[in-house]
Order: C-alpha cells, then sequence, then structure tokens
C-alpha cells in the first residue's frame, strides 16, 4: 500500500474517532500540539490565520473546492473531516484553534531560492495579501507571513495544477489560480515563497476577526 494513503488513512480514523471531543482538541492530531503545523502530514500553521478564513476553508472542504481531485490525499483528509461536522461544531473548533497562542516559527532558508526574483514575483500578491502578507479579510486573501514555506509551495502548487481554484463558483479560487498558473515553474514557486519567508510575522493582528 502507498504509504502516503496508509498515513491518510489512520489519521483520518483518528481524527474521525475524537472528532466529537468537546473541547476540539481533535485539531491537534494532525495539525501539532499546539496547532503549530505538521510537516509530516503537511498540515498548516493555524494559528496565524483568523477565524473567517478558517470558517471560508471549512466551507471549501464541503463544497468539494478542495480535496475533490483524486491525487490530492491531504486535502481529502480534511475533507473528511470537515464533511462530518454541523455549522456549530465548525464554531466549536474555530474557537478552540483561536485559543492556542500563535506559534512563531523556526527561519528557514532556501538556499536554492532568489528572494530577489520573488519579491518581483509577489508585487501581484500584495494587491491581495498586503505588502506584508499580512492577509486581507475585505478580499477574503490569507495572512501568509508566519505560515510554513513548504505549506506554501504546496497550496500555490496545487492551485497551479488545478486541485484547487477549479471549480466554477469557487471565484476566490479561481483568482488565486489564475495567479499560480502565471509562474512559470517550481523555481519561480521557491522564489516568491523564499520573499514570503522573509518578511516578519505580524501575528499580533493576524488573527482579528472584522
Amino acid at each position: 500500500m502507498n504509504k502516503i494513503w496508509l498515513v491518510f488513512m489512520l489519521l483520518s480514523s483518528a481524527v474521525l474517532a475524537d472528532s466529537k471531543q468537546p473541547d476540539a482538541r481533535y485539531c491537534l492530531v494532525c495539525h501539532g500540539s499546539a496547532a503549530q503545523g505538521n510537516v509530516a502530514i503537511k498540515a498548516p500553521n493555524l494559528t496565524i490565520l483568523p477565524d473567517w478564513y478558517l470558517r471560508q476553508q471549512f466551507i471549501a472542504f464541503r463544497n468539494n473546492w478542495r480535496g475533490s481531485v483524486a491525487n490530492d490525499a491531504h486535502g481529502k483528509e480534511m475533507q473528511a473531516v470537515a464533511n462530518t461536522m454541523n455549522d456549530a461544531e465548525i464554531e466549536q473548533a474555530i474557537a478552540f484553534i483561536r485559543r492556542q497562542a500563535p506559534v512563531k516559527l523556526p527561519i528557514s532558508v532556501n538556499t536554492t531560492a532568489n528572494v530577489q526574483h520573488g519579491q518581483q514575483l509577489y508585487q501581484q500578491c500584495q494587491a491581495c495579501h498586503g505588502a506584508q502578507g499580512e492577509g486581507n479579510a475585505q478580499l477574503h486573501a490569507p495572512p501568509l507571513a508566519g505560515q510554513h514555506n513548504w505549506y506554501l509551495v504546496q497550496q500555490l502548487s496545487a492551485f497551479k495544477n488545478g486541485w484547487r481554484g477549479n471549480q466554477s463558483d469557487d471565484s476566490y479560487g479561481q483568482i488565486m489560480r489564475q495567479f499560480a498558473q502565471s509562474l512559470p515553474n517550481e523555481q519561480a514557486i521557491a522564489d516568491v515563497v523564499a520573499y514570503i519567508d522573509s518578511l516578519p510575522s505580524t501575528q499580533s493582528s493576524l488573527r482579528t476577526t472584522p
């Protein structure tokens, strides 16, 4: 059996079995002991994400905007969890995540990336995500600064490959897919992510609900 699918099945079983805990602690099964993310299963840092974005992503998984592609094992894992939750349980999970202190990630440098080129590419990003990667609630653009670089690479690749943003009613996803498709190759993705990784995290203001 493919190792990725084995991990997917085991973690999904653990999460679904634990998904009715009253304090929504099951989020930590995949996202780490402090919701800081988990590179082993490509689960992002949740502690920097505001309520509105978390809510938006639960909707995306429920609507098959995320996790609907056969090869997207990590997306399918989260989709399976989201589909077991009602609206009240989603709000409970968001409230639980909010109680976790924002986690400052260790500095990680990609020595093969060109940060200056990434800064040029990021000019297209900042109209929505902000000059410092702080996000914009009005445009439904999440904060980027403070997120794992491997997760940003993974999601840009997902948009570029059509794993995200391929549904006609996913308007925000379609916008991101257009940008991702403008990146010519993996090196360009690495460059823009390296620049984002160089931005100072503004975690004190990231989690405010508009």
